[in-house]
């Protein structure tokens, strides 16, 4: 992964446990004229430098942030699963990738070009900005010839793309295949319009908290390579967790406001197709976004599913760290959640002040030893699409 946490899983699940967070003031300048800053979780390190040296200058610069985000992330997670470059498992492989907002950098240079500068955008805008653009572009940097998709289902898109994956080797259309998403949000007219929005913090994201204000975007992309069974064994390759199961409802209501029987629902497919009781102890990644009603919504949705049993699980909240990677979080939230469970230990929820009234849940607020098998991990997006994925311990 890449994101404001750091430039690599490493980093990140070193900051995270550590307390510290990638959220700070950022600056986002169009012009001497036009300039914000807002609270924002931006990467620290463009990797566009270090994925020139490997691929070329002239591939890395013909894209949008948003495709180069994606394939750091990516170039990672093929190097930790031991798949070559130019191997025939990896031209055989598909993608599965998310994004939510596609190439708004290029989108916003293209006016800023045309609006403020008078000159015509760039030639290379339109296949730049295209939501598809970050899964061609792993096409083409890692030899992947199978089937290539892109889904864009709001800050569920890279949860579904797993669940999507998943479903590709159990139907047996794939023996790998490379997940996750991409998004790189940070510009001007992005911002201001999630100010408008009334959804965003000035001060931070505290999920669950008494007084919290509203979310804070970040950029980032985060990626997993998925195999099946018989061809992980055959070539001996590190397996990190087991991923057992995944649900999917949409809301059918309303474009920001969350439906708790909805979102339920997809928890309980998720169970359902794992073959798992909820009675069984596990570590629940929530969606935790900081805004007042998505918190109170999922608290909803976590006591009528497990009831009285609730504080036998812990819930952890990582946006409070990397911020709303929109496109990028499910999958984000999802790998922390399996470095969890290998690690048993737990990472806390940041910027928390004291418990609010109508989010009573196991919170984990502070770096906590478990021993669970088991990780939950809900995305909940606008337009009312929910995903969630549940993962074993190996």
């Amino acid at each position: 992964c890449v994101s404001g946490l750091g430039a690599n899983l490493s980093e990140a699940w070193e900051n995270a446990l550590a307390g510290v967070t990638g959220i700070g003031p950022h600056v986002v300048t169009v012009s001497e004229d036009i300039e914000t800053t807002t609270l924002a979780a931006a990467v620290k390190e463009d990797p566009t430098q270090r994925l020139s040296s490997r691929f070329g200058r002239k591939s890395i610069m013909a894209v949008d942030r948003f495709s180069n985000f994606g394939a750091a992330a990516t170039a990672e997670a093929l190097e930790d699963a031991g798949i070559e470059l130019g191997s025939a498992q990896l031209q055989r492989a598909s993608i599965v990738y998310g994004a939510c907002s596609g190439g708004v950098h290029s989108i916003e240079s293209a006016y800023a070009r045309m609006l403020i500068d008078r000159a015509g955008p760039h030639p290379l805008t339109i296949p730049r900005f295209m939501t598809s653009a970050p899964t061609s572009h792993l096409s083409i940097l890692f030899g992947v010839q199978g089937l290539c998709l892109t889904i864009a289902t709001a800050c569920a898109s890279s949860a579904h793309a797993i669940a999507e994956g998943m479903h590709l080797i159990r139907a047996g259309r794939a023996e790998t295949v490379i997940v996750g998403g991409t998004d790189a949000s940070l510009t001007y007219a992005s911002l201001q319009s999630w100010k408008a929005l009334q959804a965003v913090s000035q001060t931070a994201c505290r999920p669950f908290s008494l007084g919290r204000d509203g979310t804070v975007i970040g950029e980032g992309a985060a990626t997993l390579v998925l195999e099946s069974e018989n061809s992980a064994h055959r070539r001996g390759a590190r397996v990190h967790c087991l991923l057992v199961g995944a649900g999917a409802t949409s809301d059918a209501s309303h474009m920001t406001q969350p439906n708790a029987e909805s979102a339920a629902r997809a928890v309980m497919e998720a169970y359902a197709d794992a073959g798992l009781d909820v009675g069984e102890p596990a570590l629940i990644s929530a969606h935790g976004t900081g805004t007042v009603l998505n918190d109170h919504c999922e608290t909803k949705v976590l006591h009528s599913i497990y009831s009285d049993g609730l504080f036998n699980h812990r819930v952890i909240a990582t946006k409070s760290g990397h911020g709303h990677m929109l496109g990028a979080s499910g999958a984000m939230e999802f790998i922390l959640g399996i470095k969890a469970l290998n690690t048993a230990t737990a990472p806390p929820i940041l910027s928390f002040v004291e418990g609010d009234p109508n989010c009573q849940l196991p919170l984990v607020l502070k770096p906590e030893p478990i021993s669970y098998r088991t990780l939950v991990s809900n995305s909940f997006a606008f337009g009312g699409l929910n995903s969630v994925l549940i993962a074993q311990r190996v």
